[in-house]
């Protein structure tokens, strides 16, 4: 009987961790695992015929990191404010999204748009206002946010370079799992009640894991 509740405790607290585990995607993943790159500016925006929470913004791009569709691009966004979004189109203000085709995202398909915006953590798109970036960027190479625009467009060509150079190789790019490590500005933006991580590219983190356990 000893033995069994001793398991049952087990197993409970097992599960209470892993529930409390925050993972977030890391610049580097986001550079890795997106169909398309740009920035650019919003043209114009509005709800979602389908759902209230997501809005379809047609986007006009100026410069195209990666991918080559024709501008201006239209996607899906979720979990973004009315307000930024109302700023962003008024004020014309200089944007970087990260896209993917809109098929792989539940979450908007029933937008009609070809692409969705990713998300970064704990639901943040990846829809980086370059004039004033905000915490969203985590590079996993420092556990630390790309705060200003020419830090993170170099840092975007850098990692897309570096990803380019491994596929030529006939290589494919991988999602393992890095821990973030305590008192970093990374933890502490996704610190939930236990352990961090950060999605990155296999190859270019030795210390990350293809599982969190």
């Amino acid at each position: 009987m000893k033995k069994i509740v001793l398991f049952l405790c087990f197993v409970l607290t097992f599960f209470i961790l892993k529930a409390e585990i925050n993972v977030g995607n890391s610049v580097e993943w986001l550079c890795a695992d997106a169909d398309l790159i740009a920035v650019g500016t919003l043209k114009t925006y509005t709800k979602s015929a389908t759902d209230d929470q997501i809005f379809v913004c047609t986007f006009e791009t100026t410069e195209m990191l990666i991918g080559t569709s024709l501008s201006p691009i239209v996607f899906a966004i979720h979990y973004i404010s009315e307000d930024s979004l109302k700023k962003y189109e008024e004020q014309q203000i200089n944007l970087l999204v990260f896209l993917k085709e809109n098929k792989t995202n539940s979450k908007t398909k029933g937008s009609k748009s070809q692409w969705t915006a990713m998300e970064t953590y704990n639901s943040l798109p990846a829809f980086v206002n370059l004039a004033t970036p905000q915490q969203v960027l985590i590079t996993a190479s420092s556990f630390t946010v790309l705060s200003n625009r020419e830090k993170i467009i170099s840092s975007c060509r850098r990692i897309l370079k570096e990803i380019s150079e491994y596929q030529i190789m006939g290589k494919t790019v991988f999602k393992n799992y890095l821990q973030i490590p305590y008192q970093t500005i990374a933890f502490n933006l996704l610190y939930s009640g236990s352990s961090c991580y950060l999605n990155v590219p296999d190859f270019m983190f030795p210390d990350s894991k293809e599982k969190m356990f």
